[in-house]
């Protein structure tokens, strides 16, 4: 018998990837431009693992974050979902650290079947992106070549007639290894619990890495994304004094002949260096193409102010929705000495050029009164030929900004380091489109905005850290005040202070702070100017840079194994949000009152393998206090609910496993939206159940 021997080492410099790891957990994150310890970002870093996608059965990108501490669902309809945090619209994605717009009718849901991991920084991220809201930074990391063979292959099939295939296979081209390849390609059709609602996605990513020597790679990708949806350009009403009309799950307010197609594609190009001195270059870039192909929708408008159920529906077409993006950036960090201690420095450059364009078509068409008691989406309404001939398609709208950014991590003693950045930023904006508005402009430009970003981390222990930190982020504007003068840009301040934990060798991290945000210049009404404003001949007041907004509250999240074999992920937010100036029916009141003030998510899993060989249990929930909405002298309320999950995974060799995943446990009834008028509630998610057999090569 040899003794036993226990190796205690650093990870490579990768520390982020977490791929293989079989952890809700990971030391590291990317979002911060380089690859950095969790706990020594002075903000909350959230990492959803790989592993955490597999067992919480996550298959887009809306299955993530619906589920993610501090972030908040709405949808603008059935098929255009947007994401907020503290209060503010999540405005922007980053796909390998290159940011991509995602607001419109032709993005779809990135699949998670391509990614190693969802990173999200919460709060004012000015100083790595430029422009947006102080909310949150949301950074995909796509997976990446293996040095050796490795493939695997997932069979889903779940509720309303789901079934889903994965293949995901990665290989090294030559001998050396020096040359790798990876391709994952993935085919999900399934149903809804709403009549004939459906979807149908096809995706497929490859990726070639190639070591061009030993200090340098050149990484190129592809990545198609192909949706076919039926869709709902709205969804449920109620009644006329906001209460539920209660009616079945199943309603599904539109015709069996609704269409909405669309497909993206991305282009991504990597060279990365290392230098012998521990100091590396990265320069990537990407082309991302978001296009809308068929959209034929049905819309419903209240006709009876009399009776809730009378509605009229009508038709609508439009074709042409486009975005073409191109972003790039370069990025340089490494160490350097300074009064004989060791600091780091990062700085770089990026630039993203976004020609977006608006559909055009007709709507409106072919109305008929309706009761959507008996409203049946296969016979009720009668698809009709729509001419789009001599329509003119919509113009485009151009955005650019390029920015240039350096930070530096002093370590002033060992356990004392300071954080200090500033970011330079460029933005124009060139809008084709007549504006609706006298205020409202075609041009604006904002030239040299510096968005400054400061922070403290001090090492208590080798286990706990304290944070401190303050940044900024601007929001440019198209308004004018009386003078004729655009607005200065919205500033959102954010200040955050808490603790860090790092436990069981980098096993579980634990995180605890509280913020505040400010954001101030947001535009309102000046009515004191001359209507319209002048020199226009439109209708409309000129603007005055008179709003200001808080968010303010505090957070807790835990992620990894608290026991071995125990794996936990999860967090509670409190935040609270108040328009502190603004119109008088505004001010005083939640920035969002539909988003609740406590939420709480959870999910963890226990491997009982010493009991029954290969077999894993879990479970999550979702907790979250009422909210309500207001339009007028109606409000809509709801109160706090809690939605429970269950998890069952079973290893049946090295190579098999299969697990089965419940969502919405005891079939709760509640509204993932509610509105207080349109068609614009949306009921959660009946009980449903996934099962996935999974085999790795």
């Amino acid at each position: 018998m040899l003794p036993t021997v226990t190796v205690n080492a650093n990870a490579d410099a990768d520390t982020a990837t977490t791929e293989n790891s079989g952890s809700f957990t990971t030391r590291g994150a990317t979002v911060f431009k380089g690859v950095e310890s969790i706990r020594d970002i002075p903000q909350p870093v959230t990492v959803i693992t790989r592993q955490v996608m597999n067992e919480r059965a996550s298959m887009d990108l809306h299955d993530v974050l619906q589920y993610t501490t501090g972030v908040a669902v709405d949808y603008t309809d059935s098929e255009r979902v947007t994401y907020h945090s503290r209060g503010f619209q999540i405005d922007a994605l980053q796909i390998d650290g290159l940011t991509i717009n995602q607001t419109g009718s032709a993005f779809v849901q990135p699949d998670t079947a391509v990614l190693d991991r969802v990173e999200i920084l919460r709060g004012a991220s000015g100083m790595i992106r430029g422009s947006g809201n102080p909310s949150a930074t949301v950074n995909l990391v796509r997976k990446r070549p293996a040095k050796a063979f490795q493939g695997s292959a997932q069979l889903s099939a779940g509720s309303w007639d789901r079934r889903r295939l994965e293949a995901d296979v990665s290989t090294p081209v030559n001998e050396a290894g020096t040359v790798r390849t990876r391709f994952v390609a993935v085919k999900d059709k399934k149903d809804f619990f709403q009549d004939v609602k459906q979807e149908d996605r096809e995706v497929f990513y490859g990726v070639v890495e190639a070591d061009l020597g030993p200090n340098t790679t050149l990484a190129a990708s592809l990545q198609h994304t192909d949706l076919k949806a039926t869709g709902a350009w709205g969804n449920l009403p109620r009644n006329f004094d906001g209460s539920s009309l209660n009616l079945p799950r199943s309603t599904y307010l539109g015709s069996d002949w609704n269409t909405w197609n669309r497909e993206n594609q991305q282009a991504y190009l990597e060279l990365l260096h290392r230098f012998d001195n521990d100091w590396s270059i990265k320069a990537n870039a990407a082309y991302t193409r978001l296009k809308l192909n068929d959209f034929k929708q049905t819309y419903f408008t209240r006709n009876s102010t009399t009776n809730p159920y009378l509605f009229s529906v009508a038709s609508a077409q439009y074709i042409g929705a486009q975005s073409d993006q191109i972003s790039a950036g370069i990025t340089a960090n490494g160490p350097f000495g300074f009064l004989g201690r060791k600091h780091e420095l990062v700085v770089g450059a990026e630039t993203v050029r976004n020609k977006s364009r608006d559909s055009w078509g007709r709507g409106s068409l072919y109305p008929q009164t309706v009761d959507i008691r008996t409203f049946d989406p296969h016979s009720t309404y009668a698809e009709r030929f729509i001419d789009l001939s001599g329509v003119a398609p919509s113009k485009p709208v151009y955005i650019d900004q390029q920015g240039i950014f350096a930070t530096a991590r002093f370590s002033i003693t060992d356990p004392l380091t300071a954080i200090i950045g500033s970011r330079v930023s460029w933005y124009e904006y060139d809008s084709r489109v007549p504006p609706a508005n006298a205020s409202v402009v075609t041009r604006s430009k904002n030239n040299g905005e510096i968005t400054p970003y400061a922070g403290l981390v001090v090492d208590f222990t080798k286990e706990i850290s304290g944070y401190a930190s303050y940044t900024e982020i601007f929001t440019p504007q198209t308004v004018l005040n009386a003078s004729g003068s655009v607005l200065n840009p919205v500033t959102g301040e954010d200040y955050e202070i808490g603790l860090k934990g790092e436990f069981l060798n980098g096993r579980l991290n634990a995180s605890m702070g509280l913020f505040r945000i400010n954001n101030t210049g947001r535009s309102v009404e000046d009515t004191t100017s001359i209507n319209p404003c002048p020199p226009s001949n439109l209708t409309g007041y000129c603007r005055v840079a008179g709003g200001e907004q808080r968010s303010e509250g505090w957070e807790f999240e835990l992620a990894g194994e608290v026991a071995r074999g125990w794996q936990v992920f999860g967090g509670y937010t409190n935040t609270r949000t108040k328009h502190i100036r603004d119109t008088a029916a505004n001010t005083g009141q939640p920035l969002r009152s539909i988003d609740p003030k406590h939420q709480f998510r959870l999910f963890s899993t226990v491997s009982l393998n010493r009991l029954v060989p290969g077999l894993t249990v879990g479970g999550g929930m979702q907790i979250q206090s009422d909210s309500y909405v207001t339009a007028g002298n109606i409000t809509s309320r709801q109160g706090g609910y809690s939605v429970y999950n269950a998890m069952l995974g079973y290893r049946i060799n090295r190579n098999y496993s299969l697990q089965v995943n419940v969502n919405n446990l005891f079939d709760k009834v509640y509204y993932k939206k509610i509105a207080a008028t349109g068609i614009a509630n949306y009921y959660g998610d009946p009980r449903n159940v996934m099962v996935t057999l999974r085999g790795d090569f």
